[in-house]
């Protein structure tokens, strides 16, 4: 079964402006790609001997790789290569009604790049004892353009991917791959098959024996989880004083960076600043739904766990302001809605059910 990894990377000075190089060639490539998808589209709208025929959407980039970008001649190829296959995947998937139209990529927040497996190495560290693989060593070297041998911190043991992305966030480094995983066995050829599977194991139960088994999850906004058994999850009073902290240092870093002068590095210093104070925020709520799930499916008494199928982000979010209608010779003024009022309905919904009996309202 493939099983995701992540794991933070160590590079040094040197490694980190190669990387750097080789995320901003790759965003280029993908830059030009959109620029000229959309460059074709607006032809072919204009121009009536090109009405009908379709836009032509392909992996080529050599023809951006001019005098004017010698840049792109310093990266290996294979780096520039995966810019226009992720931009031909990401056309595809919008073909298919699975996503937008591909944008520009901004040079601000997260930013990585795809290595695929000819850019890459893992070397191997066998114990002269057992002579079992204890871990590996993740090079980057290739024929025209060393890196050498990068430090990552693999805090579970792996298998050799076949492709991996590094990402850099708020000055911090971070090695993404997928590799099989013998330890996990799905009940199936893919998800669904598996989905499929569990059901059918549990449909010769009864109601009574189905309802042993199972925990009904209710999801909130001012109490993030409550179970049925009448367990309640929600961030403790450690991460909520981070997180509060984390948004005014933001919102301060942010200040400065609109006031220094342009042109000069302290601006970038202050939104690297303000990156990774916000990156405190989404690793503590990424920590903290890691720790709840595991907590959840750790407990052996539970088979089974259902949860409603509710759109929180729609039903939290601050209404749009309604303009009043104007009097004679005056603009018209837009009303401010009551902040938090869908927020707060959700809240008192959210502890009614979840003072209810489990099953008759979650089955």
């Amino acid at each position: 079964m493939l099983n995701c990894y992540k794991f933070r990377l160590y590079p040094n000075a040197k490694q980190e402006r190669i990387l750097f190089r080789w995320i901003g060639c790759q965003r280029l490539i993908y830059n030009s790609k959109v620029q000229e998808d959309r460059y074709f589209r607006r032809f072919a709208q204009r121009m009536v001997g090109t009405a009908g025929k379709p836009v032509p959407v392909d992996q080529q980039y050599s023809q951006f790789i001019t005098e004017r970008r010698p840049l792109l001649r310093d990266v290996p190829s294979q780096i520039l290569r995966n810019g226009a296959v992720k931009f031909h995947r990401a056309y595809q998937r919008f073909l298919k009604k699975l996503g937008g139209r591909p944008k520009f990529k901004k040079k601000s927040g997260r930013q990585a790049v795809w290595l695929s497996r000819e850019s890459f190495e893992f070397i191997p560290q066998i114990d002269d004892q057992t002579g079992n693989i204890v871990s590996y060593q993740l090079s980057l070297d290739t024929k025209r353009f060393p890196v050498g041998i990068t430090a990552y911190l693999a805090h579970r043991s792996h298998s050799v991917p076949s492709s991996i992305h590094i990402a850099v966030q708020g000055g911090r480094w971070w090695l993404s791959l997928a590799a099989e995983d013998t330890a996990l066995t799905t009940p199936g050829k893919n998800l669904e098959a598996a989905v499929e599977q569990i059901a059918e194991d549990l449909r010769h139960l009864s109601a009574d024996q189905l309802a042993k088994p199972t925990q009904g999850g209710d999801r909130g906004v001012a109490k993030l989880l409550s179970t049925s058994d009448g367990k309640v999850f929600d961030i403790g009073p450690v991460l909520k004083t981070r997180i509060k902290k984390s948004r005014q240092r933001h919102k301060k870093w942010q200040q400065r960076a609109s006031r220094r002068k342009q042109g000069s590095k302290e601006p970038e210093a202050g939104l690297s600043k303000s990156g990774a104070v916000s990156a405190i925020r989404k690793n503590g709520r990424n920590e903290y739904a890691h720790q709840t799930s595991h907590q959840l499916v750790a407990n052996d008494a539970v088979a089974l766990h259902v949860f409603e199928n509710l759109r929180i982000d729609n039903m939290t979010k601050r209404p749009k302001a309604k303009k009043e209608m104007p009097k004679a010779g005056c603009f018209p003024i837009e009303r401010k809605p009551k902040p938090g009022l869908i927020a707060q309905s959700y809240r008192r919904l959210g502890d009614r059910l979840s003072c209810l009996p489990p099953i008759k309202h979650y089955a």
